[in-house]
């Protein structure tokens, strides 16, 4: 069955193919399911090697006192909107980013402004009581980071407890603005890559900024983060720059939407493991949300991802001779953080990959205030916390 997308080109409608013939064959589920564990791979080594994934990088990112997140975040922002760029503007390839494109907006065509600012509210209080978001929990594990497996946990109640209360959700919030353009490039009538220009040069000369004022060696030398540049080995170092690791996590989106046709992003991969428990008709029946991620090479290509990301930090901390080192939070935080992380992301829609790096990447106009609720709900947990001696 073919389906049309149509985009709005100087007054006239472009047709866009969404699906080939071959979407269901056997060669192209392997090559997907492939290319989404070599992303994986690569972007848990790199999140690791950043030093991104430490819940005291994160905390203190919240309480404005160290910048490491900040900046691979931004880097990996500013390197996907040029992959996306180059995507759009390729002839061979400008389909694939409109269907890209089209498809992230229909993922959140039940959602509005308010649901997708209260999600991002609820995952960053998870993210400053855990110090992880659904992506760095991977990292956590395969770090070996204390607790982490209780963020996990966490992470899957919380997949579960959205799946059996959603629909009292989207009653709640179904009277959320729903906006009449989905994406800033819509919005002003002009192509992606002319309205997205502007916008990465203004978020790289942030994070140049932000490098000159706070220099990365600095910031972890002051927390006894030790690089070792003793052996020419990059792999066997404990820290990359982080402006680095976050421009290699951006240019994942390449083969994601090449070869896999989606975007970065990890919070569904917890609903697609959870719905495995819909073993009934009545289990089924509870969870409608919960059963349409039971199946489907979408779903499961996030499974692979997200899984691989853990193999990934765990080979990075190999290398280094760094696994086990970095200490978590309480069980009892690293629990309750993890439910709210997952609970918040899929409330919004997504999480600090699929709304932060993914849908801000695509100029998604929900997406900007899904990360703006992200960081408003993470400082204002991590300034009361510390206000209280709590953090």
């Amino acid at each position: 069955m073919e389906n049309v997308l149509r985009k709005r080109t100087g007054g006239k409608a472009e047709p866009v193919m969404e699906k080939h013939a071959d979407d269901t064959s056997f060669m192209s589920y392997v090559l997907k399911l492939g290319v989404s564990t070599i992303a994986g791979i690569a972007f848990g080594f790199c999140t690791e090697k950043g030093q991104v994934f430490e819940p005291q990088v994160i905390q203190e990112q919240m309480l404005l006192k160290r910048f490491i997140m900040l900046k691979m975040f931004l880097s990996a922002v500013v390197s996907g909107m040029f992959v996306m760029s180059l995507l759009s503007m390729l002839p061979f390839t400008r389909r694939k980013f409109l269907n890209i494109q089209q498809a992230f907006g229909s993922s959140l065509r039940s959602k509005g402004v308010l649901t997708v600012f209260t999600g991002g509210l609820v995952l960053g209080v998870g993210m400053t009581l855990s110090g992880a978001c659904p992506g760095m929990v991977l990292s956590q594990v395969g770090a070996g980071t204390s607790n982490a497996v209780y963020t996990l946990f966490g992470c899957f109640v919380g997949a579960l407890l959205y799946g059996v209360v959603e629909p009292l959700i989207i009653r709640l919030l179904s009277s959320s603005h729903q906006l009449r353009h989905l994406f800033l490039d819509h919005a002003s009538g002009s192509p992606y890559f002319v309205t997205v220009m502007p916008i990465a040069v203004t978020l790289a000369a942030l994070v140049f900024g932000l490098e000159i004022y706070f220099p990365w060696r600095m910031e972890l030398v002051d927390h006894q983060i030790v690089s070792d540049d003793s052996t020419s080995n990059i792999f066997a170092h404990k820290n990359w720059p982080p402006v680095v690791c976050g421009a290699l996590i951006g240019m994942l989106q390449l083969p994601m939407i090449f070869f896999v046709r989606s975007t970065l992003g990890a919070s569904s991969s917890f609903c697609t493991l959870v719905s495995q428990l819909q073993v009934t008709e009545k289990l089924q029946k509870m969870s409608p949300y919960l059963c349409k991620y039971r199946s489907g090479i979408g779903h499961w290509s996030k499974v692979f991802y997200v899984g691989s990301a853990i193999l990934g930090s765990y080979l990075s901390t190999q290398a280094s001779g760094s696994y086990g080192e970095v200490t978590g939070v309480s069980p009892a935080r690293a629990f309750l953080g993890g439910l709210l992380i997952v609970f918040g992301a899929r409330t919004a829609g997504g999480c600090t990959s699929g709304h932060g790096l993914s849908g801000f990447g695509l100029l998604c106009i929900l997406s900007i205030y899904a990360t703006v609720g992200i960081f408003v709900g993470g400082i204002a947990t991590a300034f009361t916390m510390n206000l209280i001696g709590a953090l």
